[in-house]
């Protein structure tokens, strides 16, 4: 928020986090909703994995058991609306006053002319700046959901990054006295934890497959494998992520979370290239959700252990790997057991001053 609007949140409740997390729930559910009437109306399973917000309801199909959905999808429209409008309307009236902070979207209003921008591109500012953090924050929350239940079920592995991490910390206080907190201006001195990144964006795809997207023109030369493709123009295609970063030609035991798979000499594609769309329309805050996770997982791993709960007898308690994916893919809820370090809690007076 403060980076889009330069408009600083002191609580969860705050109205401008409350309009967004509505936003973002909503839309998830509708579209989980919507997946589960076709799949009750239609012979064959489809997979709604995009919405166009500008179609009007009205044009969407007259089955009985729908029409909750779009008076659902009616109440989302508004919700989204003073998702882009309401902040937006606050920066003008900073900048109006003279007291804006320095934004992304206050940058964009103020141009070097001082002559006020146009309404097309005050609307294509409004929607960038809203996908900042509601797109940047819906991957950045699904990838450290997908971080605990990988270090739950994969111990050795949190054991291995968490002594990179701390043997980092310790060898960098020793040298110059910094302060406990990684940075992503730390991350090349820890390649063992920035692998583990990768196999989180890996192991379940943020987003398994990106919303349709339709070609303008004819394409003849698409390579897959040894062939070539021609697509026509205005066809409808969909990019299966979740296959590409499954695919054990090239991720040897796909099913298997491995952050050692991307420290060998030629390793796999880098999975952050898929993980916030692709193309024009990839994610315009994927460097910031990227910065974001790097700060929360490494600092987590520095601070905290993840572990399986335990039942009365003692004995661990193995989650499942299962997900609901609503467009942006998570894990279904789980239980894991975290414990935090002796002296955590100056570390998190540190990051709180």
């Amino acid at each position: 928020m403060r980076l889009a609007y330069g408009y600083k949140v002191d609580s969860y409740q705050d109205e401008f986090i409350q309009t967004a997390e509505k936003h973002m729930q909503g839309f998830a559910d509708c579209k989980l909703r919507l997946n589960r009437k076709c799949r009750a109306h239609c012979s064959r399973s489809v997979e709604m994995v995009g919405m166009d917000e500008t179609m009007p309801v009205k044009y969407g199909p007259n089955w009985p058991s729908i029409i909750p959905f779009r008076r659902r999808v009616q109440e989302l429209i508004q919700i989204m609306n003073d998702n882009r409008e309401k902040p937006f309307a606050h920066v003008k009236s900073q900048i109006a006053a003279g007291t804006a902070e320095d934004s992304f979207t206050a940058k964009l209003l103020q141009t070097e002319e001082s002559s006020p921008v146009d309404n097309e591109t005050a609307e294509h500012i409004k929607r960038v700046a809203a996908t900042l953090y509601s797109g940047g924050s819906d991957t950045t929350v699904s990838a450290i959901q997908s971080f605990f239940l990988s270090m739950t079920l994969y111990p050795e592995v949190q054991a291995k990054a968490k002594s990179e991490v701390v043997s980092y910390l310790e060898q960098r206080s020793t040298t110059n006295g910094s302060r406990d907190i990684i940075l992503p201006a730390d991350r090349p001195h820890l390649p063992y934890t920035s692998a583990l990144l990768q196999e989180v964006l890996r192991w379940p795809p943020v987003i398994p497959v990106l919303s349709h997207r339709s070609s303008h023109e004819d394409d003849n030369h698409v390579v897959s494998g040894d062939k070539t493709y021609r697509i026509p123009a205005r066809t409808v295609v969909f990019a299966n992520f979740w296959q590409v970063l499954h695919d054990p030609k090239v991720y040897e035991h796909p099913d298997r979370f491995m952050p050692e798979r991307f420290l060998v000499p030629s390793p796999p594609p880098d999975p952050e290239m898929f993980a916030f769309g692709s193309g024009r329309r990839s994610c315009p805050g994927a460097r910031i959700a990227q910065q974001s996770m790097w700060i929360t997982i490494s600092n987590i791993l520095a601070n905290f252990t993840i572990a399986k709960v335990k039942d009365e007898n003692g004995v661990g308690i193995t989650p499942e790997e299962l997900y609901v994916n609503a467009g942006i893919s998570r894990p279904q809820p789980f239980q894991c057991s975290i414990t935090a370090r002796e002296g955590c809690k100056e570390w998190l007076e540190l990051i709180t001053d």
